[in-house]
């Protein structure tokens, strides 16, 4: 076991140990928020032929220069396929997104149009191709709707059933169980004794996994028992998760016991301690293809270390790449804290005129929670002996994947 990683390190540990999770076919309608597992292409052009952008006439060639008049040889149907091809001076009545007929030059609106018996008559000019859609306006087939690895969010899934995909292809959604292991804490949903805590990692880490595509399989609370209870219920979640998260314990005291009991199950351990603050009692071990990642029980900690190993773990799972999106930004307030380890700082990350602007958290304490409630985006990174941030300094951000808007596969 290695000890005390850097945390490049610790993260190519996780890496090294995980792979691809098998893909399954769901439902297009079930498909919102799971990861596409290959690349999906167009079938055909998209619209398939020409069509009308509004109500009104199809006309052809102008065999009437001076009045623009034609004969209306049809009123089309909405959805209807013409079988017929326009000759010169004459029209087609057609509705917005239907197929025009050959020989259609341009679309008329109604609203300038006057119809007296087969007889269309307007004022104006002819456009060619005006208020027609061409066939493959929106997609040619063929073209990429959807890379591998790409969050299925409605948008995709709108394209996808245009193109008649009643199912897709995803990778299976990984499965984590969740462990607190920190003494004197209480479940959420109880009174606490006195001198005690309730538990709110384990609901924050089975939300953020949940965000992040994973299905939770399990959510226990052993803090307060025996190593040989705790085995027990190391076993039965490694049961039925790809990924087991612990919380709380994680330092080398006498009263904290991850690092004993992940041993007890004969996991083998990848790195325990990695030179980050928060995050620094963080460790990591595998069970045959099962990962433990072990996060701190203060709470700022616990996110740091869920968002730097735990989050590329799952995104690799599903086909994303493992490394984070960086981003450099400016600093809009100041960070007075300097020296010691290399250091996350809870932020939020906008974009503004004058670029990317990054805004520090109010409540970095580890132990605080004060800095969830505001559901960060992004990580300024420090690095070790860093100085004071200062408002207007440049500063690396690593973007956490709930700012979709600068997150990308």
């Amino acid at each position: 076991m290695l000890e005390n990683v850097k945390l490049e390190e610790a993260q190519e540990l996780i890496f090294n140990r995980i792979s691809h999770l098998p893909a399954e076919s769901v439902p297009l309608l079930s498909a919102s928020g799971r990861f596409i597992c290959r690349d999906v292409y167009a079938a055909h052009d998209l619209p398939p032929c020409n069509k009308s952008a509004v109500d009104g006439f199809a006309v052809s060639a102008d065999k009437e220069i001076k009045n623009h008049s034609y004969r209306v040889i049809e009123i089309l149907k909405p959805g209807v396929m013409p079988g017929f091809v326009l000759a010169p001076g004459q029209a087609a009545g057609v509705a917005t997104g239907g197929p025009v007929p050959g020989g259609t030059v341009s679309v008329i609106p109604q609203e300038i149009t006057r119809l007296e018996g087969d007889l269309l008559e307007f004022a104006g000019d002819v456009t060619p191709g005006e208020n027609i859609r061409p066939q493959g306006e929106d997609f040619r087939g063929d073209d990429l709707l959807a890379r591998r690895g790409t969050v299925l969010n409605p948008g995709t899934i709108g394209v996808l059933a245009a193109f008649g995909m009643n199912e897709v292809t995803v990778f299976r959604r990984p499965r984590v169980a969740v462990l607190g292991l920190g003494q004197g804490v209480a479940p959420f949903y109880t009174k606490p004794l006195p001198g005690q805590i309730r538990d709110s990692n384990g609901p924050f880490l089975a939300a953020l996994a949940m965000r992040n595509g994973a299905e939770v399989t399990g959510f226990e609370l052993a803090g307060n028992g025996d190593l040989s209870k705790m085995k027990n219920i190391l076993e039965n979640l490694l049961r039925r998760a790809d990924i087991v998260l612990t919380t709380g314990g994680t330092a080398r005291g006498e009263c904290d016991q991850a690092l004993r009991a992940v041993r007890q199950t004969g996991a083998k351990l990848l790195f325990w301690e990695v030179r980050i603050k928060p995050g620094s009692h963080s460790g990591a071990a595998v069970y045959d293809d099962k990962l433990f990642i072990s996060l701190s029980g203060n709470p700022a900690a616990c996110a740091a270390g869920y968002h730097l190993l735990a989050a590329p773990a799952l995104r690799f799972m599903q086909g994303h790449s493992f490394a984070p999106k960086r981003v450099t930004a400016v600093c809009a307030s100041d960070f007075p804290k300097r020296g010691g380890p290399r250091r996350f700082v809870q932020a939020n990350l906008e974009a503004c005129q004058e670029g990317l602007k990054v805004s520090i958290l109010s409540g970095q304490k580890s132990s605080m929670l004060r800095g969830l409630l505001n559901d960060g985006n992004a990580l300024i990174d420090l690095p070790a002996g860093h100085p004071p941030l200062k408002e207007g300094d440049e500063v690396s951000v690593i973007v956490l994947e709930s700012n979709k808007k600068f997150y990308h596969t």
